[in-house]
């Protein structure tokens, strides 16, 4: 085994993996840099796909030690994620860590995830726990579509949006992912129900430093609702027009996140 493979091998109890690590990026010169070598510091390998910047991201992330797939053009998150997964899924990595480029997920929750990764195929971030640390308008509709992705999925989820994952590299290899824009996450999470993965969240840090953000708090997440079902009804798990039934079912259905303290007395769970 090569040397560099044998530095990017990790152990969780006795077993091997190899865990690379995907972020996407867009205009992100004075932050990449930074994410890069945060990641890096836990031993992976990092895979930046910089998703058409008008600016330095390439050059910023080749320099604090990643490799880089250049797009020409933007299109999205959807298709930066796609792009990135051709080429680390084809290599034989047993895990992908996906995060943003953008400093919003702190490297330093990865132990968290490299810790439970046996435990299960997918571990998803879950930001929703600091609410206080979260801008109101992204807490809710982060709710929002959380609660309407359990109730098509039916699988519980404590925060269906976070970009901040580990996924098992032979369960992503199983999936035909078409999802544009931020619907790819929903779509991973859709598919993965689908082949009856193993599920389990992970509290992590969120930064907002009042950076201007590519997602938009309101389209993108109606977006995502609408593209889960579209997904649903691709795999045939809905037969009929799931407009009325989507949303009757969103009213009527008990809260499936409990209910939040106070700002001031939120504490991350045991």
């Amino acid at each position: 085994m090569a040397a560099r493979e044998l530095g990017r091998m990790l152990f969780s109890g006795r077993t091997a993996m190899m865990v690379a690590a995907l972020i996407p990026a867009f205009n992100c010169e004075d932050r990449i840099g930074g994410v890069v070598a945060g990641v890096a510091r836990f031993g992976l390998e990092v895979l930046v796909v910089d998703d058409g910047s008008q600016d330095d991201t390439t050059g910023a992330a080749r320099r604090a030690g990643a490799r880089v797939v250049r797009r020409s053009q933007n299109g999205g998150k959807g298709d930066a994620t796609r792009s990135g997964l051709a080429v680390l899924l084809g290599e034989p990595h047993t895990h992908i860590l996906m995060m943003d480029g953008d400093g919003q997920h702190d490297p330093e929750d990865i132990p968290k995830f490299l810790a439970l990764a046996e435990e299960a195929d997918f571990l998803l971030g879950n930001r929703l726990w600091r609410r206080e640390a979260i801008p109101p308008k992204r807490f809710w509709t982060n709710y929002i579509g959380t609660r309407a992705l359990e109730l098509m999925s039916g699988f519980p989820l404590e925060d269906s949006q976070c970009g901040f994952r580990l996924v098992r590299a032979g369960l992503l290899r199983r999936m035909g992912l078409v999802g544009r824009r931020y619907a790819i996450d929903t779509e991973i999470l859709v598919r993965a129900g689908k082949l009856r993965a193993r599920f389990a969240h992970v509290p992590v840090q969120v930064i907002y430093d009042g950076s201007p953000s590519h997602f938009l708090a309101v389209r993108d997440t109606l977006h995502i609702v609408f593209s889960s079902v579209r997904f649903k009804v691709d795999e045939g798990d809905l037969r009929h027009d799931p407009g009325p039934e989507l949303w009757r079912r969103m009213v009527t259905a008990p809260p499936v996140l409990p209910p939040l303290p106070p700002a001031d007395e939120s504490k991350p769970p045991a």
